[in-house]
């Protein structure tokens, strides 16, 4: 165990107390200019909840304003995709092709926001059928999203799944 000076040890405690305060004081007020906060968080998860639905349908056209572009960054796994040009056209079309009986679900969404920037943690589930075996899944995510204009977009997500288990909640 690392032992610090005491001197040291104060203003490291007093430094993550400064970022913990800053990061709370950068939440925007409710003015009439900003919406309150639980409106900014429902529409973080409710763009989530878009972003599923829409891969679920296979909707890139819709993934497409959901996305920020060439921002995006995708890791799933231990892969990474960056822009939403190499994720649509390397990862995510080729895979919704194999696809049939796609589900796609989120649940347990928990959104944060902080100006323009916010994070969500969620659960997914996820089942198909591909040409050679059913895939079902549950995993976990984090994504990062940027306010632009009227809407969230998302910059950033992380994933990662396994198989099925007996004990896991059923298919939202």
């Amino acid at each position: 165990m690392t032992t610090f000076p005491r001197g040291t040890r104060l203003i490291i405690l007093l430094s993550a107390w400064l970022v913990g305060t800053n990061a709370q004081a950068q939440s925007p007020a409710h003015d009439g200019h900003h919406p309150a906060p639980s409106t900014e968080v429902a529409a973080v998860v409710q763009t989530m909840r878009a972003l599923f639905a829409a891969a679920e349908r296979g909707d890139l056209a819709a993934l497409d304003s959901i996305y920020a572009g060439d921002s995006l960054l995708v890791i799933e796994g231990a892969g990474i995709n960056r822009g939403w040009a190499d994720y649509r056209d390397n990862h995510l079309a080729p895979e919704l092709k194999e696809f049939r009986n796609f589900r796609y679900r989120p649940f347990e969404i928990e959104a944060r926001v902080s100006g323009t920037l916010a994070w969500a943690t969620y659960r997914y589930a996820l089942s198909a059928d591909v040409p050679d075996r059913k895939v079902d899944v549950v995993g976990r995510g984090t994504a990062i999203l940027e306010r632009r204009g009227d809407r969230w977009v998302v910059r950033l997500t992380q994933t990662a799944s396994r198989a099925r288990r007996p004990s896991d909640p059923p298919m939202p």
